[in-house]
């Protein structure tokens, strides 16, 4: 029997048919903390929002069917144990559930003895996994829609502690995005031309990250409090503050905490942001009342960078956004975001993504015809 230090396992039972789930209830509600749900979509639901230690898991429902579940569960690194009850008794579908994770396949109309003892492998099996599993705790968040130079500087600002991509809302770059999901996804909706649609696309490919839609007017705004489906909503204007303290909020409290920079550190981050093609430490001092010496000891002790380490960062990070955004000529791109040259570009780049800009954008484009010929 696994030990749960005296707490009883928490089972989430996923079936479409009520009285399946009202069988499970009667079967382990003695032994079990059970929840359920009706389809997959609530099941992903309900495994963002709270700690689950073993999913019993039906393959045909409407909508997303359980094969589909444990791909969003296996793309989203989430680990729980499952076991497949389902009525279907073929060794394609046993076979598929197993390789994307599952513990077992139970066959309906199922024994209690056997369903029971499937759990209790299934319990044992995740214990040792969680035993002996590295521990992956770097949030990864998504950027879309964001100005590039709010999208730079928060890139550079948490590149320490979290692991950010930024892309613009256009469809060929969604196309082109990686199936692993996000935890966490920054939704601008001030340029999108339909926010519902641009978060109900983010629901339906990422449902089990968490959603922060910001810059919605507040026309807009009201309307998205009751479609947001969970969503924070900031409205139009987002103070960075505003924007740093909802990302700290809303991660999944099993990843890492992301930092909690000083008032003046954020207006750091914020004027670099606004300025970073000209960035002028003494007029940086001016508007935060501050000697630049002072503000660069601060960033350093904060952040663990020196400012000039972070103002390449974001310069290279607005860069990577043109690059994809535009078709302008390297060197173009390189006078645009403050450096020299396209040699000066160019050594940034590759100090700081570890590729050249030219073969970035390359690769880019080639991934992006790929993924819109699937």
């Amino acid at each position: 029997m696994v030990d749960f230090s005296g707490r009883r396992p928490r089972v989430l039972a996923v079936d479409d048919d009520p009285s399946v789930l009202e069988v499970f209830h009667l079967l382990l509600d003695d032994g079990y903390d059970v929840t359920d749900a009706l389809d997959g979509e609530g099941a992903l639901r309900r495994l963002r929002a709270e700690p689950v230690d073993l999913v019993l898991l039906d393959v045909l429902m409407d909508g997303l069917d359980g094969i589909t579940v444990l791909q969003h569960m296996r793309a989203a690194g989430l680990d729980v144990p499952v076991v497949v009850v389902s009525a279907l008794n073929t060794a394609w579908t046993a076979a598929s559930a197993m390789r994307l994770g599952a513990v077992d396949y139970v066959t309906k109309p199922f024994d209690e003895r056997q369903l029971l003892d499937a759990m209790e492998v299934a319990l044992q099996r995740g214990a040792q996994a969680a035993d002996f599993r590295p521990r992956e705790d770097t949030a990864r968040i998504l950027l879309m829609g964001c100005p590039v130079g709010v999208a730079a500087a928060l890139t550079g600002a948490l590149s320490g502690h979290a692991r950010v991509e930024s892309v613009p809302l256009e469809a060929v770059a969604l196309a082109a995005l990686p199936p692993v999901s996000p935890d966490m996804v920054v939704l601008d909706v001030d340029r999108s031309p339909d926010p519902h649609e641009s978060l109900q696309w983010i629901r339906s490919r990422f449902p089990l990250a968490s959603v922060v839609v910001v810059n919605a007017p507040h026309a807009r705004g009201r309307n998205f409090d009751g479609e947001a489906d969970g969503a924070t909503v900031l409205a139009k204007p987002v103070p960075l503050r505003d924007l740093l303290d909802s990302l700290r909020a809303d991660l999944r409290p099993s990843l890492r905490e992301l930092p909690h920079f000083s008032t003046r550190v954020v207006g750091v981050i914020e004027y670099v942001g606004a300025h970073f093609a000209a960035v002028n430490t003494r007029e940086l001092g001016r508007v935060l009342e501050k000697s630049p010496y002072y503000l660069s000891r601060l960033f350093r002790s904060e952040t663990g960078m020196t400012l000039k380490t972070y103002v390449n960062r974001v310069r290279v990070e607005a860069a990577r956004h043109l690059l994809l955004e535009t078709s302008e000529k390297i060197e173009t791109v390189a006078t645009q975001v403050g450096f020299h040259d396209a040699s000066h570009l160019s050594r940034q780049f590759l100090k700081h993504s570890g590729r050249r800009p030219g073969d970035f954008r390359r690769t880019w484009w080639e991934d992006t015809a790929t993924s819109n010929s699937r």
